[in-house]
């Protein structure tokens, strides 16, 4: 038998490692060669391409809370919108590989109805950078129309808008929301309450603009804001409007306001202006915002009441004190005063407010120093913003120092400058047994989490005893029973109603014209106040209170039949108006 020839054997073991070495060798220089070109040839190409992949960041937007009437009817409320997004850098390195960029641009004006020209000019504006917004506040529609065009490299973002589904009911009051932030209205007062928080998610990105599934991380959750709910009754808030606008319309007035305060707790319950906006079209509105707030007027004898009311707080004067009510007067240094026209001068203070004699409240007012007279009026909360501290609210006039002339003024409402809320507010304190309560607008803020916030309110304030609240009720009473019948009727069968009304003439440059604004305030059932209306109608063809009478009867009578306050009882109390 032949033995192996293990020398061969051997060598050819050698062989076969020495060709595995080779091979293991050969791969470990490829994976070197490949290390080398990837960290230092072409390492520059490969942190560019890197980028395409890198985390990116977006906005996640907390929904802005909804603004109900005391109701829950929504008056204001949020609604998705779309924003398409894209990286310009993306978007154009893309499109030189794919062709020109314009006909998938124009394939996105065909639905947000931009120009071509726009949307390249803000591609364009900056070719490096990885986030611009090409159209903002699509409607899902919208949104769903543009994803379908299968552009790559557009990505949407959910961003939140701002819808108003009652039109200009309410519109002056609840405001509207500009491009970054509340302008008006209670969406800037409340904001800090109605804002919510906007969270931050990163995620993933290939290199043609998509994002990437199941990359995205939350970094910051976002927060929904608060629900605001107001005082203003939604479907009164109509009925004023339109009676309003009748008024204004059938008076030739220039402008009109009209409010209604529950006097239980001062809540404003209605506050109409005329014209008005929709906050839905407030960027081709021609008025915006809430006159009633904004734009003081001199407010003429419906400032009356409250002359009486902190004369009987003093016992300076009784209903039936008489007083000399010469329909013309002269004051020295303080000029000379006139009433609408000539009427007996033997009047009682029953009568002066009856008749709303001029020179008669005049002469009362004289009875108490003028600095505790304009004590009685700060009190009263004229000379001041309201307690509702509306965004451009005005504090009207109420000057430090009375000249001879301011001094007789006043008293009668001119030489003051007063808002509709202020003289509202006053009649607050006149209807409440002489406590002033602030007024209120806002009921309170509910989070998400179901906390409950009530905005903080001022102290009520005592401003006339309860003798003098009731006697200065009685006095207007008889301001109603005196024109009862006349062509200022403002009689509602069933109710008891205490009324003042006001003709205040306008100064046009300095001086005063032929041209007024009028006004009417009711208190009702006069036995037990429950409500407030003031109107106001800003010059008016003739320029009589007696135009705003019927404007305020309507919106009390309709008050009284919603809150389904029960008839008068009782009968008024009779002043003699001469001595």
């Amino acid at each position: 038998m032949t033995r192996p020839d293990t020398s061969r054997t051997a060598r050819r073991a050698g062989a076969r490692a020495i060709s595995v070495l080779v091979i293991v060798a050969i791969v470990v220089i490829a994976f070197v060669v490949r290390l080398v070109d990837i960290q230092v040839v072409s390492a520059a190409t490969y942190t560019d391409e890197a980028k395409d992949r890198r985390a990116l960041e977006a906005t996640v937007y907390g929904t802005r809370g909804d603004i109900l009437d005391t109701n829950g009817q929504v008056l204001a409320d949020s609604v998705e919108r779309y924003d398409i997004t894209v990286s310009p850098r993306v978007a154009l390195g893309y499109t030189d590989m794919n062709g020109p960029v314009e006909p998938y641009l124009a394939g996105i004006a065909s639905v947000t109805g931009q120009s071509v020209a726009e949307l390249d000019a803000t591609l364009r504006a900056d070719p490096d950078s990885d986030y611009a917004v090409l159209s903002k506040g699509l409607t899902l529609d919208e949104y769903l129309a543009v994803h379908e065009l299968g552009i790559p490299w557009v990505i949407g973002v959910r961003v939140p808008g701002r819808t108003y589904p009652n039109g200009a009911i309410a519109g002056n009051i609840v405001g509207f929301l500009g491009t970054d932030e509340p302008l008006a209205g209670i969406e800037q007062m409340m904001d800090q309450c109605l804002a919510g928080q906007d969270g931050l998610v990163s995620y993933e990105r290939g290199a043609d603009g998509v994002r990437l599934p199941d990359t995205e991380v939350v970094e910051v959750d976002a927060v929904d804001g608060a629900d605001v709910t107001l005082t203003i009754d939604r479907d009164l808030q109509w009925t004023v409007m339109e009676r309003l606008a009748a008024g204004v319309s059938m008076t030739g007035a220039e402008w009109g306001q009209a409010i209604v305060v529950r006097i239980a707790d001062g809540a404003i319950m209605s506050l109409a202006d005329w014209p008005t906006f929709d906050p839905n079209e407030f960027q081709t509105a021609t008025v915006t915002g809430s006159r009633a707030f904004t734009t003081p007027y001199e407010p003429g004898s419906i400032m009356k009441p409250i002359t009486f009311a902190l004369l009987l707080d003093q016992r300076a004067m009784a209903p039936e004190t008489p007083v000399d009510a010469t329909w013309i007067q002269d004051y020295g240094e303080g000029g000379t005063l006139y009433d609408f026209g000539w009427h007996p001068a033997d009047l009682t203070a029953a009568g002066v407010l009856a008749i709303s004699s001029n020179t008669g409240t005049a002469n009362l007012a004289q009875l108490i120093p003028d600095e505790l007279r304009r004590q009685y009026m700060l009190n009263f909360g004229l000379g001041d913003v309201t307690d509702v501290h509306f965004p451009g609210e005005s504090a009207g006039i109420l000057g430090e120092y009375w000249d001879e002339r301011t001094r007789l003024n006043v008293s009668f409402g001119a030489g003051i400058a007063t808002t509709i809320m202020q003289i509202a507010g006053a009649y607050v304190g006149i209807g409440n047994d002489g406590l002033r309560l602030p007024l209120k607008l806002v009921e309170n803020c509910t989070y998400p989490d179901g906390t409950v916030v009530e905005p903080e309110r001022a102290e009520p304030i005592q401003v006339i005893d309860q003798y003098a609240a009731h006697t200065t009720i009685d006095l207007m009473e008889g301001v109603q029973a005196y024109y009862l019948g006349t062509g200022t009727d403002v009689d509602l069968p069933g109710y008891r109603l205490a009324v003042k009304s006001g003709t205040a003439t306008v100064a046009e440059g300095g001086v005063y014209g032929d041209k007024s604004t009028v006004s009417y305030v009711g208190l009702a059932p006069a036995e037990d106040p429950e409500y407030i209306v003031v109107t106001s109608l800003g010059l008016p063809y003739g320029g009589t209170s007696d135009l705003a009478a019927p404007v305020m009867r309507d919106i009390m009578s309709h008050t009284l039949t919603r809150y389904r306050v029960p008839p008068s009882t009782g009968e008024r109390t009779h002043y003699s108006l001469y001595w």
